[in-house]
């Protein structure tokens, strides 16, 4: 197996490992009857703080599972695959940011659950980081982002997520902090080609024609 082959393999590894860690919390709760969802990130509360590192893990059911397990596998697996050296720095610093800017923003007395707003800085990262680096293969991968989770730019609209039980705050503070993240690691994994230099002589194309 070619190096290029491993790295891809060992990507998909460690982000089917990662995803399955809020399936096998909320397998854990549900078989002893824990009622996990209480530890849930409480905005504004002390004893809420805890909440920015519990909240991706925490699920209301598993419906809630499914429609968050698909996207964070392939954008876990695009980091792994994109940033080799880097990758558990910054999936580290959009889990936590994104949780800290969600306890910030979100109305106290509210309680949120759900990888969501890991799945948005994620969403957010790979695809600023398509535009701004020009690397052909991360480009491709943002436009499938695009294409697979375009319905992510939503959250800029909070309305639309009133009377509902959807934690836009998560949403719209992982869309955030993607596109900054993107921004601050725009020099770290996959880096564009250079442009040709051209030098005197018989090998400058203008002087071919």
């Amino acid at each position: 197996m070619d190096t290029e082959k491993k790295e891809t393999c060992s990507a998909a590894l460690r982000s089917l490992l990662l995803t399955a860690l809020p399936w096998l919390v909320h397998g854990t709760g549900a078989l002893f009857a824990l009622h996990l969802q209480r530890y849930g990130l409480q905005p504004r509360t002390g004893e809420g703080l805890p909440g920015i590192l519990t909240l991706p893990f925490l699920h209301e059911g598993v419906d809630h599972l499914l429609s968050n397990t698909p996207p964070l596998f392939l954008l876990i697996f695009g980091l792994f695959l994109f940033y080799r050296q880097t990758a558990w720095l910054i999936l580290s610093g959009l889990y936590l940011t994104s949780g800290l800017l969600t306890w910030l923003m979100g109305w106290p007395g509210t309680l949120h659950i759900g990888a969501s707003g890991l799945a948005y800085a994620l969403a957010a990262f790979h695809f600023t980081s398509g535009i701004i680096k020009k690397v052909p293969r991360q480009m491709a991968f943002a436009l499938l982002v695009a294409f697979l989770y375009g319905g992510f730019v939503w959250a800029f609209f909070p309305t639309l997520y009133r009377d509902t039980g959807i934690s836009w705050e998560g949403h719209l503070s992982g869309l955030l902090t993607g596109i900054t993240f993107a921004f601050y690691f725009r020099r770290s994994g996959l880096q564009p080609p250079p442009d040709p230099i051209w030098e005197d002589g018989d090998d400058d194309p203008e002087q071919e024609l």
